[in-house]
């Protein structure tokens, strides 16, 4: 069960794409937090099908939620987040993983995005939404990572946090926050290109990512 939980507690970060975009300016690790990003069929945009950072909302057949788009998720994110930007090449959207349909989304600084020399603010985040109905807080309450938060009972969810080391003032890291309701399993993680803790992401800590996620799954009922 604990490697299956480590596993989902690793959302890629999709930091790939930050690397990317900063290779031109220092050095940088042959590795990023989370490892490799998920990977989204891209397809040309006059295929109505394909599903765009953009896109309305897609009903998601796999589970009886309706996943949001990233752009709703964002703005659910709140004013922490807002100064956040997709980069052009983003692979945001609905992919296909071992629960079915999920969504992904990543969002950079805007640092990473202008290529600036302020490398110690290059970085980014990365929410995940999935369902799994066998994903309970009873399974997980042995293993002591469980959030202590008002406001998860208060909304009938959970929370865990990797190794059970619940910092509310802290930046969210790579471990990740998740935030539980009803099997839908919210994920936020962030981290920096350098494997740094990012200034500029100094206000999405691990409090704000516990209401974040709560916010983002209102976007599902």
């Amino acid at each position: 069960m604990s490697s299956r939980l480590l596993r989902r507690l690793s959302l890629p970060l999709g930091l790939a794409a930050i690397a990317t975009l900063a290779a031109g300016c220092v050095p940088l690790p042959s590795f990023a937090p989370g490892g490799a990003p998920a990977h989204v069929e891209e397809g040309d945009d006059s295929d109505p099908s394909v599903v765009l950072p953009s896109d309305a909302a897609q009903p998601s057949p796999d589970t009886a939620e309706r996943y949001p788009s990233c752009d709703e998720v964002k703005t659910a994110l709140g004013p922490e987040a807002a100064e956040l930007v997709i980069a052009p090449d983003a692979e945001n959207g609905e992919t296909t993983g071992s629960n079915g349909l999920e969504l992904r989304c990543t969002w950079m600084t805007p640092q990473t995005m202008s290529q600036s020399f302020d490398v110690q603010n290059y970085g980014g985040i990365s929410l995940g939404i999935e369902h799994d109905p066998s994903y309970t807080e009873d399974a997980y309450a042995p293993l002591g990572w469980n959030i202590d938060d008002s406001r998860l009972s208060a909304d009938d969810a959970w929370g865990i946090t990797a190794g059970g080391n619940y910092q509310p003032t802290e930046p969210v890291g790579a471990e990740s926050v998740q935030v539980v309701r009803n099997g839908t399993v919210v994920t936020i993680a962030a981290g920096g290109v350098l494997l740094n803790k990012v200034p500029e992401l100094a206000d999405l800590t691990q409090s704000w990512a516990v209401g974040a996620g709560l916010a983002v799954l209102d976007l599902t009922r």
